[in-house]
């Protein structure tokens, strides 16, 4: 296979984590526009909005809308966002008792999550410990939907991770989930975690996620967030024994897939790397690894 420079396989590395919270997002707005294409203008936003402030007024559909048109224009998050009380009626039918409201509305989280930073500190602020506590709840969809909510959120830049952290986001997400589809976004949401705070992530939260991780099926996901914390000053002294067989074992497949496609195999590239963090590194290669996740 064709060997492709050192520059590129660093760029692309760089970029999966913004590629992937991009491509979520496309793919929640086609699986949520049916057969005719929906047009939600500012003016509709604005409305459901001003409807959130009374509760009778909103309904189930205004909230589908809502999160409906929060992914088709970027935009309209700053729209919610600028009337007065509509997050705070956003989180008020988050916690309410009417599930499919709930879930619709977690769904609104987030998307609007997937705005700026003034945006995403916004909705940490006021809802940020609800959908937290919503990942123990025994319906799957807001679970999952908040995990997700928080891994957007967490993905908007360090500040945002430490009002979240304080929370308890990420000791909650680093918990064992036995449902494999909030196992999953739970995954994705520390994966983001991971790369903004770096070595600020605790030591303590860093092994509750290696300690889970042990337990599970190795994935692109899991593999790439282990390589993203074999970067943390404390990793090596926290890497499960259980992990590393895990890894040992999937290096020849890994190998193997590599040597049959001709694209990069990104699998191998995290496993290779969290091997060689395993060990005891120099201070100055500690700093090169770093850089090249940071860059």
């Amino acid at each position: 296979m064709e060997v492709e420079p050192v520059s590129f396989v660093r760029d692309s590395t760089r970029n999966l984590l913004k590629i992937n919270r991009r491509k979520h997002r496309d793919e929640e707005s086609d699986l949520r526009r049916s057969l005719k294409e929906i047009s939600i203008t500012s003016e509709d936003i604005a409305s459901i909005a001003n409807k959130l402030k009374t509760k009778p007024a909103i309904t189930a559909v205004d909230l589908r809308t809502l999160k409906n048109g929060l992914i088709n224009d970027v935009k309209h998050c700053a729209v919610f966002l600028n009337v007065n009380g509509a997050l705070r009626g956003l989180v008020r039918e988050l916690t309410g008792l009417q599930v499919d409201r709930q879930c619709a509305a977690a769904g609104c989280c987030c998307n609007l999550a997937l705005g700026d930073a003034r945006v995403c500190t916004a909705v940490a602020k006021a809802a940020g410990s609800y959908l937290v506590a919503a990942l123990d709840n025994l319906t799957v969809e807001l679970a999952v939907t908040c995990a997700w909510a928080l891994g957007n959120l967490a993905g908007s830049g360090n500040r945002v991770c430490s009002i979240l952290a304080a929370q308890g986001a990420v000791s909650k997400l680093s918990d064992y989930h036995a449902n494999q589809d909030l196992q999953v976004a739970a995954i994705y949401a520390l994966l983001l975690f991971a790369y903004e705070m770096k070595d600020e992530l605790k030591p303590e939260h860093l092994q509750k996620i290696l300690q889970t991780l042990s337990k599970l099926e190795l994935t692109s996901d899991s593999l790439h967030l282990l390589f993203i914390l074999s970067c943390h000053e404390h990793f090596a002294e926290s890497m499960k024994e259980e992990l590393l067989e895990k890894l040992l074992k999937h290096l020849p497949s890994a190998i193997e897939i590599h040597n049959r496609q001709t694209k990069i195999h990104y699998n191998l590239i995290y496993i290779l790397r969290v091997l060689a963090n395993s060990n005891t590194i120099t201070n100055e290669d500690k700093q090169f690894t770093e850089k090249e996740v940071v860059e």
